[in-house]
């Protein structure tokens, strides 16, 4: 029996590895780097607001968290909703992960408050120009910042267990869940010396009872237990992130369809994309979801690229060389050119088809006056074709940056 007690320092850790914190989107915007940086700094919250329905129906303003989890993280988010009072304001995550306790703790509060929460980055308009210093500095100067949402998001390791917990769960398309198997740190500190095998001993058991811990959490979030058996079996140093299929099966985003606002990201160059992501099944009888997106480029000051990529899925078929765009009763043809691309950015190991069209600003302009657009498949042996109807919800916006872009740009 030892008399004198053991000093022993426990830290779960639960962040995504420095070898797979580079992900994201294969262009990264001047936004996404800024953002991306923010999301590896200890975790701040604020409250940020958009115009209406930028958050969903109905919802125009939002508590942003961004950064890694930390021992002060939970206390900081209490907070906060101490002052929000009986405002059921959703959250939008973007981090790379942290102590898992933490992850936990804030999910649990999540589940108490009845919370949605989601996977966004949010884009305060006072960030713009302004140094990381800067930014940082507004996000916790206690005001509502005017902001949008991207959803080309992170949320890894402990973000994901902070997700889990709430009421309501948002992973949008293009958005990233990162898993992979929790780590314990143990520091031996000051204590009488101990043989190594002992001390392995006591670490595999002592992690073995954290595992059953999370994986209980799991279980009463309502989450299947195959997404921790799945985090098991990915090293700490490594990374997996979730397919659509996994999101979906695991039941952390269940949509069978969803799809985001157009967007106009700057990517800090003279080219401007307008783009739109959605999720789907790509047909009737098939069970996998996948992200297909749109992509609209200006080409000159007269005429506009618009590209449809859509996702091959594992077995699916090449459609026609011919799909029609339909916003009321305007109508373009779309022809299907280049080679199948891997485009591991948008979803992990998706392959992607795509078709295009030559079009005008005045085509666009006036398909945004319209709730939606149409995008036509046609059917294999004169059946009848798919239809895909998709909202303009933020396509007149993205139209103007696209001109205004367009002006300036070299011939």
């Amino acid at each position: 029996m030892m008399k004198v007690p053991v000093l022993i320092s426990i830290m779960i850790a639960l962040a995504a590895p420095a070898a797979a914190q580079s992900g994201g989107a294969a262009n990264p915007s001047k936004e996404g780097k800024k953002a991306s940086a923010a999301s590896q700094t200890p975790m701040v919250f604020y409250l940020a607001k958009g115009e209406p329905d930028s958050c969903g129906l109905a919802c125009s303003e939002w508590i942003a968290a961004e950064g890694r989890f930390e021992e002060s993280s939970a206390q900081r988010l209490r907070a906060l909703l101490s002052r929000t009072g009986n405002r059921k304001l959703p959250i939008f995550f973007h981090s790379t992960g942290g102590l898992a306790s933490t992850g936990s703790e804030i999910g649990r509060m999540l589940r108490e408050h009845e919370m949605t929460a989601g996977v966004y980055q949010t884009i305060p308009a006072g960030c713009a120009g302004a140094s990381e210093q800067a930014c940082r500095a507004l996000k916790q100067s206690g005001q509502a910042l005017p902001s949008r949402l991207r959803n080309d998001a992170r949320c890894d390791s402990a973000c994901v267990f902070a997700l889990i917990g709430a009421k309501v769960r948002q992973v949008p398309p293009a958005a990233r869940l990162g898993i992979h198997s929790i780590k314990l740190v143990v520091e031996w500190g000051t204590a009488p010396s101990r043989s190594e095998r002992q001390m392995e001993s006591y670490e595999r058991k002592r992690l073995a009872e954290i595992n059953a811990k999370y994986r209980r959490y799991v279980q009463e979030m309502k989450v299947d237990t195959r997404l921790f058996d799945l985090i098991l079996q990915v090293p700490h140093e490594s990374i997996h992130y979730l397919s659509r299929d996994e999101i979906a099966q695991f039941g952390i985003d269940s949509r069978e369809f969803q799809e985001t606002r157009w967007d106009a990201p700057d990517l800090g160059t003279p080219e401007l994309w307008g783009l739109k992501f959605f999720v789907e099944r790509p047909a009737k009888d098939r069970k996998e979801l996948h992200t297909s997106f749109l992509r609209i480029s200006c080409q000159s000051l007269q005429r506009v690229s618009f590209t449809y990529f859509r996702n091959a899925g594992s077995d699916e078929p090449g459609a026609g060389t011919a799909m029609k765009l339909a916003a009321g009763d305007r109508v373009a043809t779309l022809s299907r050119f280049g080679s199948v691309i891997k485009m591991d950015a948008v979803e992990p190991g998706a392959s992607y088809i795509s078709w295009a069209t030559l079009s005008s600003f005045e085509f666009l302009e006036a398909a945004a006056t319209h709730d939606s657009i149409e995008i036509t498949e046609p059917g294999d042996a004169g059946a009848a074709g798919r239809v895909i109807r998709l909202s303009t919800a933020g396509l007149s916006q993205t139209v103007s940056a696209l001109r205004q872009r367009c002006r300036t740009k070299p011939n």
